[in-house]
């Protein structure tokens, strides 16, 4: 896991702030990390769960400006990572999406997650797809 977070932080960037109207409602762990949420279900509550285990995972660095988007429809957790696409290397797309099946297990309660990567607007360039519970991986 230790491998995993050196690799993760790589693949960290700067983002700019977007406005809290177009993306939902903002939950500011610090001034450099923020998490945008909607969707039926999802309170501050979870999304300060979410916002501390990026934390935790040493996504959300203290020298590096980061945003995630939390959108939930019906029983899945669309999260949106804004990432700069010219970094953007072979081996990025499963990174990401073994990051949120540790999320699915870790926050959601095994709930499905879906990854998409976004320019700093939110407007996501890659779907990723479904990241299933990183208990399920040996199933």
């Amino acid at each position: 896991m230790k491998a995993f977070k050196i690799l993760l932080l790589v693949f960290i960037l700067a983002t700019c702030m977007v406005s809290c109207q177009q993306y939902g409602k903002e939950y500011k762990l610090d001034k450099k990390h923020n998490v945008y949420y909607k969707g039926e279900g999802v309170d501050e509550a979870l999304v300060k769960k979410l916002a501390n285990y990026l934390k935790e995972q040493e996504y959300f660095q203290d020298s590096i400006e980061s945003t995630v988007q939390l959108i939930k429809v019906k029983d899945t957790f669309n999260l949106n990572f804004v990432v700069d696409a010219s970094k953007i290397t072979s081996g990025y797309d499963n990174k990401f999406l073994l990051f949120g099946a540790y999320i699915s297990e870790n926050v959601f309660n095994k709930a499905p997650v879906t990854i998409q990567l976004t320019n700093n607007k939110l407007e996501p360039f890659k779907n990723l797809g479904y990241a299933k519970p990183i208990s399920d991986y040996d199933k």
